[in-house]
């Protein structure tokens, strides 16, 4: 793969993309017969810019209601349950849904029950060694923690749902959608504070429990994430968001053509965060700044270099977002990058 280039400009693999093996009759390698044959540009439907600023949308009232009216359900069911009365927590929703991010496509809700009385700790960075008394605190000795925690919530979902429509998976309680609400993740979670410094400096996250891996260290960062979606749209006129949800409506329509395999929403989403502001501030129409995206996120994962590349997080600025615990690869990113550069017909 060579870099894509820039505005006017094509690369030796942008001209390559050109072309299509085709079959022919004459004898090939391991005599398979091919020919280099001209890419059928007429077969695919092209994306104009009307069409990429109806992209840009947020969701609908109908489909704002439907999230509004399950995550009411869902907080019902969890007052409902009298055994998780005794614990303090707090149910709220994360992920696409209030980062302003989500596409109808990919609309299930996730919401977060978080057990706020007991806090898990973890020592990293400038902290790594220390102990819970060398900050002050003492260790929790009691036996309920997050997975017990975890059932509690699951039975709640069960008691208040129809058990047909509760499935427990790995990290979350899955709900079916009900006649007027939607698909939705229960994330049973516990307040989680990373100590990076010996004097006890903190990042405060959540900490997930995955059934098949009970030992995973598995924190996500949610009020982070809020944050610096929020801080990163200010910045470039309101036109991140609404880029990421032109790539997800993309990538939705590239799958329907079977074009590509899914590709996670929350990976396309941290890779257009973690591109410079530029990409949407010094361009004037959202072709040219899809383009420049494109460019950015293919040109930047060429190799594994990205990993452990700075320039590469989550949307909430602290986990790589290409670690080797991530469930996606950088190779994803990249081939989603060149297929949807190809797709939109950029030379």
């Amino acid at each position: 793969d060579q870099p894509r280039a820039g505005q006017g400009l094509r690369s030796r693999r942008e001209i390559l993309c050109l072309h299509v093996l085709q079959e022919s009759p004459g004898a090939g390698a391991f005599g398979r017969p091919w020919f280099l044959g001209p890419l059928r540009r007429d077969l695919r439907i092209m994306v104009d810019e009307s069409t990429l600023s109806k992209w840009t949308g947020r969701a609908s009232d109908t489909e704002q209601d439907r999230y509004n009216r399950t995550k009411d359900r869902i907080n019902k069911a969890i007052e409902a349950y009298e055994p998780l009365s005794k614990w303090d927590f707090k149910v709220y929703p994360k992920g696409s849904y209030p980062n302003f991010t989500n596409v109808v496509r990919d609309s299930d809700v996730d919401i977060a029950v978080e057990l706020t009385g007991l806090v898990n700790y973890s020592f990293d960075h400038g902290a790594k060694g220390l102990t819970m008394a060398d900050i002050g605190r003492s260790s929790y000795q009691g036996d309920y923690g997050l997975a017990a925690f975890k059932d509690d919530v699951e039975q709640a979902m069960r008691q208040y749902f129809s058990s047909d429509a509760v499935r427990r998976g790995n990290k979350a309680i899955e709900i079916a959608p009900g006649p007027s609400g939607l698909p939705a993740d229960v994330v049973p979670c516990q307040s989680h504070r990373q100590v990076i410094k010996p004097d006890g400096t903190f990042r405060q996250g959540i900490r997930l429990r995955d059934d098949s891996n009970p030992l995973k260290k598995l924190i996500n960062y949610p009020v982070q994430h809020l944050q610096r979606g929020i801080e990163k749209n200010d910045r470039t006129q309101r036109r991140y968001k609404r880029v990421v949800r032109i790539l997800k409506r993309l990538e939705n329509q590239m799958v329907d053509e079977g074009l590509i395999t899914p590709v996670a929403s929350f990976m396309i989403e941290s890779a257009v965060w973690s591109v410079t502001d530029a990409a949407f501030n010094d361009y004037s129409t959202w072709k040219s700044r899809v383009r420049e995206v494109l460019r950015l996120i293919y040109n930047g994962t060429q190799d594994a270099d990205c990993v452990s590349s700075k320039d590469w997080f989550e949307a909430n600025g602290i986990k790589f977002l290409f670690h080797g615990s991530q469930p996606w690869t950088w190779q994803q990113a990249h081939g989603f990058a060149d297929k949807a550069w190809d797709y939109m017909g950029f030379d």
